[in-house]
């Protein structure tokens, strides 16, 4: 495997995650330069370790640029609510949903607990790459997928149900979603190099946010529910938005191509 084509691919799926993210976020925020990008570096970080760790490699190589597009993001989508709400210092009186963790809705004082368990759950995340299970079958497929979303979902739950109550219906949504569009990954699948269930689970996690912050940020146009209700919005980036969805959907075009060729070629 060369290192150019995957590479560029780990850019494009941070540069889409940066692009709902400034949609969400820049009317009340502002567009800030600076913390655009961020989702991209993040996927540098973790493109590398997988490229050239020889433990990782070995199942890396292997993969499609669908599959890494996705897995990339999933790991980056874990690591980057942990670093927000255990290691990020910031302000959160505009937040209606603390980005920084509370335990079971109560603020948690000692930075020095917040860092100690973060550190605990940074390296759970990379354990679950350790797994080595081969997925091969479809319904071990759905049942990853499934189990995926279940996953995500009381992670959104554990942080949002204190602030906005528990809803049943909502927690899942996740798993659905997944479990409905796991053939997309069953179909990529090469049986002479089976796909092992550790990245499975980050490709899901990094599905399930393409799609259901898609359907959430692009077509409901849900404004973001982490912000204070009354907090003034900016009408300027209201206004210019857009940009951000449309070069998200050039992207969706690419990747589609993409999924067509790879699927042809298996």
């Amino acid at each position: 495997m060369n290192i150019i084509t995957p590479f560029i691919t780990s850019l494009i799926s941070g540069l889409y995650t940066s692009l709902w993210g400034a949609f969400k976020d820049s009317p009340y925020e502002g567009f800030k330069p600076q913390t655009f990008p961020r989702s991209v570096y993040f996927h540098i970080a973790i493109f590398l370790p997988l490229y050239f760790v020889p433990y990782f490699r070995v199942k890396f190589q292997y993969l499609g640029l669908v599959q890494i597009f996705f897995l990339v993001m999933g790991i980056e989508r874990f690591l980057a609510e942990i670093y927000k709400g255990f290691f990020r210092t910031e302000d959160q009186q505009k937040y209606f949903v603390p980005s920084r963790i509370t335990f079971f809705g109560r603020h948690v004082e000692s930075d020095l607990l917040r860092y100690a368990v973060g550190t605990v759950i940074v390296a759970i995340v990379f354990a679950f790459l350790l797994v080595e299970l081969p997925m091969m079958s479809f319904w071990a497929y759905l049942v990853t997928a499934y189990g995926t979303g279940c996953i995500v979902a009381l992670g959104g739950a554990y942080k949002d149900a204190p602030f906005e109550g528990f809803q049943p219906l909502k927690f899942q949504r996740s798993g659905v979603v997944l479990a409905v569009l796991s053939p997309l990954f069953y179909f990529l699948g090469d049986p002479e190099h089976p796909v092992a269930l550790g990245f499975l689970i980050y490709m899901n996690g990094g599905l399930e946010r393409f799609s259901v912050e898609y359907y959430k940020t692009y077509i409901q146009r849900n404004m973001s529910g982490k912000f204070q209700p009354g907090l003034p919005r900016i009408q300027q980036m209201l206004d210019t938005r857009e940009k951000f969805h449309y070069l998200a959907l050039v992207i969706i075009a690419g990747l589609a191509v993409l999924y067509a060729y790879e699927l042809g070629a298996l």
